[in-house]
């Protein structure tokens, strides 16, 4: 941080810029929202000036990391070229002059407390850290439809006695940012990935069914509705039903093999071994689902019949799109009817 009286390094710029960029760009582990920074990046070797522009790039970015997580602004303002910058204040707008006294001390004429250099500075701790860096303004989310029931193979008419669907999310990444001294970085399907749960990014999927008779589709039918809807976050899986769900597990968590996030029993006592899960893993950076109903009850007494139900898969998601705006993932399923 500067002090007053001394010289503003470029070390200390490029620090501010690796600090945002670790946010904002490309990011590593559960940092990173995939955004270019708007400036030119650390300076290089031998750098003796800042210029004006690559310090208002440093105060766009910063105001962008505080509207995604926060809604708010930082209070810094612009400098313009020309101005004195100093430590803790510099010129207002316009201004480019300093005093001097007889004991060489410097005042900045007409000065801005909201431009000093160490203003940069004390905002950047505000968006750091992954419990910050995982924050989102609520608003700046869209909700979006992927798959519905009316989707061309989503619904699995009766009769089944154990049926699974995969639901493939695709994240083709191929997007520009930057690396730290300002050069393209081309995002991975897996950056893409990243960069989605990061801002703030969900996967929700249900199932329910319809269209049955008897006790056992009865049982069914009420079971898929009491599962809820499995929201898939970045560390963590949430149910809006009664489902038991894999605590603090989420998108980092993933592996190459699958892995159970949610299940569901039967209730009525006859087919309480009967179930729903859905579990997930990653495939080159991708995201596959895997729901399998499980009607594995074998009779009570008696020979176990199919299961006289319809059912079907619903999936929504909520993504960033503003003012960060994350590029939209792409939704494939099948079927496997036993």
């Amino acid at each position: 941080m500067a002090s007053v009286g001394s010289n503003v390094t470029a070390a200390e710029y490029n620090d501010y810029v690796a600090r945002i960029n670790a946010v904002l760009g490309i990011g590593s582990g559960t940092l990173g929202y995939g955004v270019a920074l708007s400036g030119p990046g650390q300076a290089v070797a031998g750098t003796t000036d800042i210029s004006a522009a690559q310090i208002t790039s440093l105060k766009t970015d910063l105001n962008l990391l505080y509207a995604h997580q926060l809604d708010s602004t930082t209070s810094l303002i612009d400098i313009v070229t020309g101005n004195i910058i100093g430590a803790l204040q510099s010129n207002t707008s316009g201004g480019t002059t300093v005093l001097r006294d007889s004991s060489d001390n410097f005042t900045i004429v007409n000065p801005n407390d909201n431009k000093g250099v160490d203003d940069y500075a004390s905002f950047i701790p505000a968006i750091e850290g992954a419990s910050n860096a995982a924050r989102f303004y609520s608003p700046n989310m869209s909700l979006e439809s992927k798959i519905t029931p009316a989707t061309s193979g989503a619904s699995y008419t009766s009769s089944w006695q154990n049926l699974s669907a995969i639901v493939k999310v695709t994240f083709n990444g191929g997007y520009s940012c930057k690396a730290n001294n300002g050069s393209a970085v081309t995002a991975t399907n897996d950056d893409h990935r990243r960069h989605f749960f990061n801002t703030g990014g969900e996967i929700r999927l249900s199932t329910a069914g319809l269209n049955g008779s008897g006790t056992k589709a009865a049982d069914w039918a009420t079971m898929l509705s009491n599962a809820g809807t499995i929201t898939f976050r970045n560390s963590s899986t949430l149910t809006s039903g009664t489902a038991t769900i894999g605590s603090g597990f989420g998108s980092e968590d993933l592996t190459t093999s699958y892995q159970q996030i949610a299940i569901k029993y039967g209730s009525d006592s006859l087919y309480a071994e009967n179930n729903i899960t859905i579990s997930a893993k990653t495939d080159g950076g991708n995201i596959l689902f895997q729901f399998v109903w499980n009607d594995v009850d074998s009779g009570d007494p008696g020979t176990d019949e199919a299961v006289n139900l319809d059912v079907n898969i619903t999936v929504d998601q909520t993504r960033c799109t503003g003012p960060i705006t994350i590029l939209d993932p792409v939704y494939t399923f099948n079927q496997n009817i036993q």
